[in-house]
């Protein structure tokens, strides 16, 4: 599977790169914000976007919902440890909800799910 990551955080970008090619997945991408992952979207074509919530330019929740309207067959993965929810996710147009802390048996999990969707 090939993953695009979006968070604000290099060191969660990292840790985030390291787990999901641990779990034998591909990372295509890395963005630190909401509008790089719109730019590299298409040219990544991924098969999953893993998106922060908060996130400086251009949250990951405008992000989604942009992505969503401009492709589609975009499946994105939004994850916070905020307030936000799986309904919020949904409501954007994203496939699934991962709530910070996770581990990584519910990182595969839910790509999976996020893919099939």
């Amino acid at each position: 599977m090939r993953i695009l990551i979006a968070d604000d955080s290099e060191s969660v970008r990292f840790a985030l790169r390291m787990a999901v090619e641990s779990l034998g997945h591909e990372v295509v991408g890395l963005a630190s914000n909401g509008r790089q992952a719109l730019e590299q979207y298409p040219q990544q074509r991924p098969d999953v976007v893993v998106m922060d919530v908060i996130m400086p330019e251009m949250d990951g929740l405008l992000c989604t919902t942009l992505l969503a309207r401009e492709n589609p067959s975009a499946r994105v993965l939004i994850m916070s440890g905020d307030r936000y929810n799986d309904e919020d996710a949904r409501r954007v147009g994203a496939k699934g909800y991962l709530a910070k802390p996770f581990g990584l048996v519910e990182l595969g999990r839910l790509l999976q799910v996020a893919a099939a969707a």
